[in-house]
Protein backbone atom coordinates (compact mmCIF):
# COMPACT_ATOMS: atom_id res chain seq x y z
CA UNK A 1 0.00 0.00 0.00
CA UNK A 2 1.35 3.41 -0.98
CA UNK A 3 1.51 5.92 1.85
CA UNK A 4 2.87 9.37 1.10
CA UNK A 5 4.14 11.13 4.23
CA UNK A 6 4.43 14.46 2.47
CA UNK A 7 0.71 14.62 1.78
CA UNK A 8 -0.22 13.50 5.27
CA UNK A 9 1.86 16.33 6.77
CA UNK A 10 0.08 18.92 4.64
CA UNK A 11 -3.33 17.43 5.39
CA UNK A 12 -2.61 17.61 9.11
CA UNK A 13 -1.19 21.12 8.79
CA UNK A 14 -4.15 22.47 6.82
CA UNK A 15 -6.58 20.58 9.04
CA UNK A 16 -5.02 22.17 12.11
CA UNK A 17 -5.30 25.65 10.60
CA UNK A 18 -8.94 25.11 9.62
CA UNK A 19 -9.73 23.73 13.08
CA UNK A 20 -8.12 26.79 14.69
CA UNK A 21 -10.13 29.13 12.45
CA UNK A 22 -13.49 27.44 13.01
CA UNK A 23 -13.04 26.94 16.76
CA UNK A 24 -11.59 30.44 17.09
CA UNK A 25 -14.51 32.13 15.37
CA UNK A 26 -16.97 30.24 17.56
CA UNK A 27 -15.15 31.33 20.72
CA UNK A 28 -14.72 34.86 19.38
CA UNK A 29 -18.42 35.25 18.59
CA UNK A 30 -19.51 33.98 21.99
CA UNK A 31 -17.02 36.25 23.79
CA UNK A 32 -18.03 39.35 21.82
CA UNK A 33 -21.71 38.60 22.38
CA UNK A 34 -20.96 38.09 26.07
CA UNK A 35 -19.17 41.45 26.25
CA UNK A 36 -22.27 42.97 24.67
CA UNK A 37 -24.37 41.67 27.53
CA UNK A 38 -26.43 39.08 25.68
CA UNK A 39 -28.18 37.01 28.36
CA UNK A 40 -28.27 33.92 26.15
CA UNK A 41 -24.55 34.18 25.36
CA UNK A 42 -23.65 34.74 29.01
CA UNK A 43 -25.67 31.74 30.17
CA UNK A 44 -24.25 29.58 27.36
CA UNK A 45 -20.66 30.55 28.24
CA UNK A 46 -21.31 29.93 31.94
CA UNK A 47 -22.85 26.54 31.19
CA UNK A 48 -20.12 25.29 28.83
CA UNK A 49 -16.93 26.91 30.18
CA UNK A 50 -15.13 27.02 33.47
CA UNK A 51 -13.08 30.08 34.35
CA UNK A 52 -9.80 28.37 33.48
CA UNK A 53 -11.08 26.96 30.18
CA UNK A 54 -12.50 30.29 29.02
CA UNK A 55 -9.30 32.07 30.04
CA UNK A 56 -7.20 29.60 28.02
CA UNK A 57 -9.49 29.91 25.00
CA UNK A 58 -9.43 33.71 25.17
CA UNK A 59 -5.63 33.61 25.32
CA UNK A 60 -5.42 31.19 22.39
CA UNK A 61 -7.93 32.99 20.19
CA UNK A 62 -7.26 36.62 21.17
CA UNK A 63 -6.46 37.73 17.59
CA UNK A 64 -9.71 36.22 16.33
CA UNK A 65 -11.64 37.95 19.12
CA UNK A 66 -10.18 41.28 17.99
CA UNK A 67 -11.15 40.61 14.37
CA UNK A 68 -14.72 39.68 15.31
CA UNK A 69 -14.96 42.73 17.57
CA UNK A 70 -13.76 44.88 14.68
CA UNK A 71 -16.39 43.55 12.28
CA UNK A 72 -19.30 43.26 14.73
CA UNK A 73 -18.80 46.38 16.84
CA UNK A 74 -16.32 48.94 15.57
CA UNK A 75 -17.09 49.09 11.85
CA UNK A 76 -20.92 49.16 12.26
CA UNK A 77 -20.60 51.76 15.03
CA UNK A 78 -18.54 54.13 12.91
CA UNK A 79 -20.67 53.59 9.79
CA UNK A 80 -24.17 53.85 11.29
CA UNK A 81 -23.47 55.64 14.63
CA UNK A 82 -26.87 54.62 15.94
CA UNK A 83 -26.00 52.45 18.92
CA UNK A 84 -23.41 53.10 21.60
CA UNK A 85 -20.09 51.35 21.21
CA UNK A 86 -19.65 48.30 23.39
CA UNK A 87 -16.34 48.59 25.20
CA UNK A 88 -13.77 45.83 24.64
CA UNK A 89 -13.39 44.73 28.25
CA UNK A 90 -12.57 41.10 28.90
CA UNK A 91 -12.07 41.73 32.62
CA UNK A 92 -15.68 42.87 32.94
CA UNK A 93 -16.84 39.78 31.05
CA UNK A 94 -14.97 37.49 33.45
CA UNK A 95 -16.32 39.43 36.45
CA UNK A 96 -19.89 39.20 35.14
CA UNK A 97 -19.56 35.48 34.59
CA UNK A 98 -17.43 34.22 37.46
CA UNK A 99 -17.52 36.81 40.26
CA UNK A 100 -19.61 34.56 42.50
CA UNK A 101 -17.56 31.41 41.75
CA UNK A 102 -14.20 32.62 43.06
Amino acid sequence: MFYNLEFSFWYLFLGSILTYLVWGFIVAFEVVLGMGGSKIALSWIKKHHTYKLLYKEVAAFYPMILVVYLFLELIPHYIFKEEPLIKFDLDKLFEDLYADDR
